[in-house]
Order: C-alpha cells, then sequence, then structure tokens
C-alpha cells in the first residue's frame, strides 16, 4: 500500500535511535544494519531533521538522535514526512467515454482512496516508537 520504502526505512531508524535513546548514531553504522546505501540514509535522515524527529551532529563522532523522546513521535509522523502519494495510485479513465464503468472510475477509486487514507492515519497515530520498542524490540 506503501508508494515507497521510505517509510519502513524512516521507521527503522527512528526505532533504532528510540532502542538507544541519547545516543548519537551514525548513518554508516544505521545503513549498514539497514543494507542501504549511506548516502541515501543521510538524505532520508535530512528529511526527518527537517520535519523535527531527529537531531543530527556534523563531524566526527557526529550522527542523529531522537529530537524528542520515543512517545512523543508516532506512525504518521513518520508517516507524513515519507509518504507524498496517495495510498492507491489508479490508472487514468476518459470521463467522457461511452463505457459507464469508466466514466465512475475516477469517483469510485477516489472514495476508496480517501477511505484507505483514513484508516491508515487513523492507525498510525496510535503507534509511537516508543510502542515499538517496548512491544516488540524488548
Amino acid at each position: 500500500m506503501l508508494s515507497n520504502t521510505h517509510f519502513s526505512m524512516a521507521v527503522h531508524v527512528l526505532t533504532a535511535l528510540a532502542v538507544n535513546e541519547g545516543e548519537v548514531a551514525g548513518s554508516e553504522n544505521l545503513a549498514r544494519s539497514m543494507g542501504t546505501n549511506p548516502s541515501f540514509l543521510r538524505g532520508l535522515i535530512g528529511q526527518l531533521r527537517d520535519a523535527g524527529l531527529v537531531e543530527t551532529r556534523l563531524g566526527k563522532g557526529g550522527g542523529s538522535l531522537l529530537a524528542r523522546p520515543a512517545a512523543r513521535i508516532t506512525l504518521l509522523d513518520i508517516y507524513r514526512v515519507t509518504e507524498r502519494r496517495p495510498a492507491m495510485t489508479a490508472h487514468a479513465c476518459d470521463p467522457d467515454s461511452s463505457c459507464p464503468v469508466a466514466r465512475k472510475m475516477d469517483h469510485i477509486l477516489g472514495e476508496l482512496n480517501h477511505k484507505l487514507e483514513d484508516t491508515v492515519m487513523k492507525q498510525l497515530k496510535e503507534i509511537t516508537l516508543a510502542d515499538l520498542v517496548v512491544n516488540y524490540i524488548h
């Protein structure tokens, strides 16, 4: 349902930071644990920093740490940073088509997408990084 892996990767990064709350984590180590490119990860961390979810420190011994307690960061916060497209992307239909299905499909899928997005957002709002750490990591 997600349009890319950025959300799941951001959750991974932030959960790792939550597990080691207060400790600075370098992008090289995080990228290695995730099996991704450190350069890509630094871009993602930059987005999380710009959104106020992480703080970054430059130089030797630099890296990232949570900008606020894990209990105050929801999965919805992360979703809003990483997902720009709707949950479902539909193909374009001709609204002037002689086919009654084609004429209504944009409306049908638009309503469905709105419902899906509302459901996703409601669920993600209920889960914090602290919940992930307590319920799944420790």
